[in-house]
């Protein structure tokens, strides 16, 4: 039997306290079209303990959000601890990120175990809270979290509604009515939501990410540390594509984006940190296009401050978004990000001022706007430096505040009844 403290002894341990002193209250306005439900309580003096569940074992978007959620809400003064349901598709995990299941595949069987860890896992150290970040995890906490403990769901990417049929609609309705209340990045996931028919609260909280080492970093440092590293001369100019290299994220159109902009006359390279199933893909395609000395493939780093901070432009070739957490880390670091209008890309990177959305998923229009970007130095630097002022505003610490917040609004609408009682610190 696989007890809590069989979990503990397999790893499964906080995230370490550390938080961000940089903080920036300011909230980007929204203009949504929907009614929102604003989460203006104030935290009550009170510990609570938070446990995150995230779906895979590695540092993507998601995990990321959680990791530094998690630490910013403990040094907020609750105590917060954050599991994985299975390992990375490479089967490799992290320290930051114990695993409940130890499997890289993701299937029936795989979240029926996790459900189980859950429960067991609550069930011998109660807490007042559990967080799914995303789809996957929210199947796991809707199913497993035990009463009392309040569910909170995070939305991360939108639902293809118009491609599912009766059933799959009718399973998500079910997975959302076992939540307490839902965080949506975006206006659209509300409605969505609400096209399920969930009922319970929605609040609109903005991704984020701590800024340290993005606005920390000296662009011209990390640019002479980059080119050097993979052999690119200081005058060619450089293209930087950070990210899982999935189906999602379409990281072959980079290529053809590359492909386009030397089209165009300039002597351009393409540097590609991520890794994943659509790395073959990616492989391929540099090579049908005759780009192997143009393009270096890096796979995952652990510094993607260093991509962003030492590349020109950052490109966004992305199907679908929520809102793309690696534009938020590309103007931390002073890059200008273009993108294909995905989600809500347009809360994050001002359109002509830090960064350009193309009108329509192209990848020759997208070529030509990059070329057009490089082509003006005067409009690269006048974007880096605005990019930079944007991106210190979706900082996780002034995010962590709205969530706790949030908690204590839903756990006040869940009321004391439906929850163990926590002794006040």
């Amino acid at each position: 039997m696989l007890t809590f403290q069989r979990l503990r002894d397999r790893g499964l341990r906080k995230v370490p306290l550390a938080v961000s002193a940089l903080a920036d209250d300011r909230m980007h306005d929204r203009r949504a079209h929907v009614a929102l439900t604003v989460a203006t309580a104030t935290m009550p003096n009170r510990h609570l303990r938070v446990v995150h569940i995230v779906t895979r074992s590695h540092r993507r978007g998601a995990e990321v959000v959680a990791l530094e959620l998690a630490v910013a809400l403990d040094a907020l003064g609750h105590d917060n601890e954050v599991y994985a349901v299975a390992q990375a598709a490479d089967g490799q995990a992290i320290d930051e990120l114990p695993v409940l299941v130890d499997s890289s595949r993701l299937g029936p069987l795989t979240y029926l175990r996790s459900c189980v860890r859950v429960r067991r896992l609550l069930t011998h150290d109660p807490a007042d809270l559990v967080l799914a970040h995303g789809g996957w995890a929210a199947i796991v906490v809707a199913f497993a979290a035990p009463r009392p403990t309040v569910r909170v769901w995070q939305r991360i990417l939108g639902f293809p509604m118009e491609r599912w049929g009766m059933l799959r609609r009718r399973a998500w309705r079910i997975v959302a009515r076992r939540f307490d209340g839902v965080v949506a990045l975006t206006p659209e996931m509300m409605v969505e939501l609400r096209q399920l028919g969930y009922e319970g609260p929605v609040w609109l909280i903005a991704n984020a990410r701590n800024p340290e080492r993005f606005a920390a970093i000296d662009r011209a440092g990390a640019a002479a540390a980059l080119r050097a590293e993979i052999g690119v001369d200081a005058d060619v100019p450089l293209l930087g594509f950070v990210g899982h290299l999935v189906d999602q994220k379409q990281p072959e159109l980079a290529v053809e984006v590359l492909d386009g902009v030397r089209r165009e006359g300039i002597d351009a390279h393409l540097v590609i940190a991520g890794d994943g199933p659509r790395r073959r893909a990616v492989e391929r395609r540099v090579h049908e296009l005759g780009l192997t000395g143009s393009v270096t493939l890096l796979g995952h780093r652990a510094d993607p401050e260093l991509i962003f901070g030492g590349a020109d432009l950052a490109m966004i070739t992305s199907r679908t978004e929520g809102i793309p957490g690696v534009a938020i880390e590309a103007q931390m670091a002073g890059c200008p990000v273009v993108s294909f209008p995905v989600g809500a890309i347009g809360d994050v990177v001002q359109d002509g001022v830090t960064g350009i959305i193309l009108e329509r998923p192209d990848v020759s229009l997208m070529a030509k706007q990059v070329a057009g970007v490089l082509d003006d130095p005067e409009l690269l630097q006048r974007m880096s430096s605005a990019a930079s002022a944007v991106g210190a505003v979706f900082t996780t610490a002034s995010t962590a505040s709205r969530y706790a917040a949030t908690f204590a609004e839903v756990m006040a609408q869940v009321g004391d009844d439906r929850r163990g009682s926590r002794p006040d610190v």
